[in-house]
């Protein structure tokens, strides 16, 4: 029996990497029915990268004030921190020139990197009308919502960056209007007994760093890249909600969130959120 576990975790871990670096992959759904059924305690989904994906480019101010006029719940940004210590939101480590419109002489250059100045130069969109927003800037799209959160993924995860979010988050108010995402257990620890009114979600890869997370009584448990009945069992015995990253193009789609649903995952982190709510 311990040999069958092992293999299926194996698959369902290879399944949600190969889904997770947007391969082809060769496996379907179907291949994880051994997953028990179990009614998701919550029932969330996520807006990736802050967007509906509908016109509007991720992590800008735009895409989060459409989401959340739409009534989404969670939006998870990018945040990073510049050498001249300002956060702000963009996913990629450098400027590439597909997916920006930027000076030339910016091209290729690490975003952290970039001057404040700099930074201001570089466009979200073609039309060069949007631009990089600071987390201030994003944390105030918030006051026109009663319930919308920001759920941020620190890029480069590290404990300056971790503290300079905290100092911004109680600065402007809103520390319970965001749930901080982290992977390391003793940074997990650390800012709980901190800031034992923050929201974490332990992005968790294996059954030892998820009962980590579950002492550590975090809100949130990402499984990155595997589920297994047994770790939605213990998510959901410590009412802990359980989060599943399905934005690929290929896997996300209506299909793909029922079958994980109906195997207790409760969010969904998705570019089609308002669907996903709804379906």
């Amino acid at each position: 029996m311990r040999a069958l576990a092992s293999v299926r975790r194996y698959t369902i871990g290879s399944f949600l990497t190969l889904f997770a670096c947007g391969c082809v992959p060769t496996l379907s759904l179907s291949d994880f029915e051994s997953v028990p059924l179990r009614k998701p305690l919550h029932r969330y989904a996520i807006a990736h990268r802050g967007s509906l994906h509908e016109g509007l480019p991720d992590n800008s101010l735009p895409a989060l004030q459409q989401a959340i006029s739409k009534g989404v719940r969670f939006l998870e940004v990018d945040v990073r921190q510049g050498a001249d210590g300002e956060l702000f939101l963009f996913h990629d480590g450098s400027l590439q020139e597909s997916n920006y419109s930027s000076p030339k002489e910016l091209l290729g250059k690490r975003v952290q990197e970039l001057s404040t100045g700099d930074r201001g130069k570089v466009r979200l969109d073609p039309a060069g009308l949007i631009g990089i927003p600071t987390l201030k800037a994003a944390l105030a799209t918030l006051d026109t919502s009663e319930r919308a959160t920001l759920q941020i993924d620190m890029k480069g995860e590290s404990d300056h960056l971790l503290d300079a979010t905290v100092k911004i988050l109680k600065q402007e108010g809103k520390l319970s209007r965001a749930v901080i995402q982290l992977k390391n257990p003793e940074r997990i620890r650390r800012i709980r007994s901190q800031e034992p009114q923050l929201q974490i979600l332990a992005r968790v890869r294996d059954m030892e760093q998820l009962d980590q997370a579950v002492a550590s009584r975090v809100a949130f448990v990402e499984l990155e890249r595997w589920i297994t009945g047994e770790a939605v069992e213990k998510c959901h015995a410590a009412n802990i909600t359980v989060v599943l990253n399905v934005a690929a193009p290929r896997y996300d789609k209506k299909e793909t969130w029922e079958f994980f649903r109906a195997r207790g995952v409760d969010s969904i982190m998705t570019d089609h959120a308002v669907v996903a709510v709804q379906e």
